[in-house]
């Protein structure tokens, strides 16, 4: 009885250490990681992200603090939050950033916010440039001054 319970534990054992090879490449848990960003190719991809809009067309990308955070993936993900949240969310969102736009004089070029969502591809990011393969404008606001 004992030497089936061992067999059993250990056949079950090996099953959970091979299950993460049968999910998707961008699941991912702890302690059995399948490592996505290793493990597979992934698809490009799709960052939101909020840009201020100078009077002349020019595109600056604003810091976290405008999104409402000091660290960046805080920021992203309420801007992926909010983005989720549909097009009232987004309106309400894009309006409480040009408020923070307003305020602070560094941008005072600035006379709108957009959150745009972009396809990224990562070789290029980083031999090219930070320019997106392609991109929607999800909400644009004006900055009242």
């Amino acid at each position: 009885m004992a030497t089936g319970l061992r067999s059993l534990f250990g056949v079950a054992l090996a099953l959970a250490v091979a299950a993460p090879v049968l999910r998707d490449a961008e699941a991912d848990s702890y302690p059995l990681s399948t490592y996505p960003m290793f493990a597979r190719v992934l698809n490009q991809p799709r960052l939101t992200f909020a840009e201020g809009v100078s009077a002349a067309g020019l595109a600056t990308r604003l810091p976290p603090r405008i999104v409402g955070s000091d660290e960046p993936m805080q920021a992203m993900r309420t801007l992926k939050l909010t983005a989720d949240g549909g097009k009232r969310a987004l309106k309400r969102f894009c309006a409480v950033m040009a408020e923070r736009v307003a305020a602070e004089p560094a941008f005072a070029e600035l006379r709108q916010v957009r959150i745009m969502r972009a396809q990224f591809d990562p070789i290029r990011y980083f031999e090219a440039g930070p320019l997106p393969e392609n991109s929607e404008k999800l909400a644009q606001c004006s900055v009242k001054r």
